[in-house]
């Protein structure tokens, strides 16, 4: 017994005192750095992206004004992304985590903070509260609707996308209507998709006209009370 567990010692000895050096290794380090400055450098773009597609359109949008927007040079663009449209995809893929995530973190929050439950619901479809930043993320949308109806390699990137924040919408309602014994007239997921649809469509008609898109949610409360019924 006492040489079987002696054997392994050693290597991992040797395991232990080989690591540290690599560990330490100045390159190692400045490798590590350059890594979570170029992801940083990567997300900041793609988070300033959207209010610069949103006032410029994708194919309007220059990489000067993209890169201007998050405080770079053209060179930081160049080194993270092939193209606008794909920044653009990769934009909207970090607003609907963002929009996942929140739901994951606040839904609780907002159904025990006293809410009406069709504020919940308001809050669940909109997705983030700055208004601001609601109107991007539509702005964006169309921009990527047009060019999924355009392009076939667009459509195929945005699917699992949209099927994500579809899911995790229709995921989001199923447990306001369990905590308020409520249930659905139709499948959980057609509400999920036309309660967003609808007020997307709101959102974009207010827009269209100049306007803020203040009030495009009231359509919400209206169409979830018409969805659902107490248990």
């Amino acid at each position: 017994m006492s040489n079987q567990t002696d054997a392994p010692a050693a290597p991992a000895a040797d395991l232990s005192e080989g690591t540290r050096p690599v560990t330490n290794d100045p390159a190692t380090q400045q490798a590590a750095r350059d890594r979570r400055s170029r992801s940083a450098t990567r997300l900041k773009l793609i988070r300033s992206a959207p209010a610069v597609f949103a006032r410029q359109g994708i194919d309007g949008a220059s990489v000067s004004d993209l890169c201007a927007a998050a405080g770079f040079t053209r060179g930081a663009f160049y080194s993270n992304f092939e193209s606008k449209r794909e920044l653009a995809i990769l934009a909207f893929e970090d607003l609907a985590t963002q929009l996942v995530d929140t739901l994951g973190t606040e839904l609780d929050h907002w159904l025990g903070s006293g809410l009406d439950v069709e504020d919940v619901v308001t809050r669940i479809i909109e997705g983030v509260t700055d208004q601001v930043a609601n109107v991007n993320q539509q702005a964006l949308r169309v921009e990527l609707s047009l060019a999924a109806f355009r392009f076939p390699e667009v459509r195929q990137q945005m699917a699992p996308i949209r099927a994500r924040v579809y899911h995790a919408i229709e995921q989001a309602l199923v447990r306001v209507a369990q905590t308020q014994r409520l249930e659905f007239l139709v499948s959980p997921g057609d509400v999920a998709r036309m309660l967003l649809t609808s007020y997307s469509g709101q959102l974009a008609d207010h827009m269209a006209m100049g306007g803020s898109g203040h009030g495009a949610q009231q359509v919400i409360p209206t169409m979830w009370l018409a969805f659902t019924r107490p248990a």
